[in-house]
């Protein structure tokens, strides 16, 4: 082996043995909301996990409930307390919990809400709070630097029924006044269109009858 060889082998392993001792990269610690995949319409016992990032730790938590996400049953968590956000159709828009973590400390939040009757993807967007006052927003995309938990809901995932059909009728009764609202979003087209051609007939009807009378 020639010296020129013997110094790039040296190199070689010199540098493996450096990257082989180098510490590895933290990973992010973000909000989770678990599961990940979901059926549609259903029941589903949902599980928020909000790890602390800072030495002060966490002090408020609040988490969005996605549009067609019925909320409805909440566990208490020791030490935090709880408030709803309400949306004008009577449905959950956020829920805020208050208390505080250790810097490394982790909090846990469950809750039951159906999930929406279609298939698709919703996301799940938070704010995390310090105790020193400093916010982070998890409301990203995935490739953010602080993305929102997303969970797909589809056909193909199994259903839960959490909470039995005492939870199912619970969901559902939030239902209609949120298809209420979805309904008073817009005009009835086809009712006014009936409407009109009933008048437009009456009219030609009217001159019809004036042209015969003279």
């Amino acid at each position: 082996m020639t010296r020129a060889r013997r110094k790039l082998l040296v190199l070689l392993l010199a540098l493996a043995v450096t990257a082989g001792a180098a510490p590895a990269a933290p990973a992010a610690a973000h909000i989770q909301v678990r599961p990940a995949h979901a059926a549609p319409g259903d029941p589903v016992l949902w599980t928020v996990l909000v790890p602390s990032e800072q030495e002060t730790g966490t002090r408020q938590v609040e988490l969005a409930v996605p549009k067609g996400v019925l909320a409805f049953s909440y566990e208490d968590a020791t030490g935090w307390t709880r408030r709803l956000r309400m949306r004008a159709d009577g449905s959950v828009r956020s829920i805020v919990w208050r208390g505080r973590t250790s810097a490394d400390g982790l909090a846990t939040f469950r809750f039951l809400a159906s999930t929406p009757e279609r298939p698709g993807t919703v996301a799940w967007k938070a704010i995390q709070t310090y105790r020193d006052g400093a916010l982070v927003r998890w409301i990203g995309s995935a490739r953010s630097e602080h993305p929102a938990s997303i969970t797909t809901v589809s056909a193909s995932a199994a259903r839960e029924n959490a909470g039995g059909a005492r939870a199912a009728a619970a969901a559902s009764a939030q239902a209609p006044a949120a298809t209420a609202a979805a309904d008073d979003a817009g005009p009835d087209w086809v009712a006014r269109g009936f409407g009109l051609t009933a008048l437009l007939v009456a009219g030609a009807a009217t001159i019809a009858l004036r042209r015969r009378s003279v």
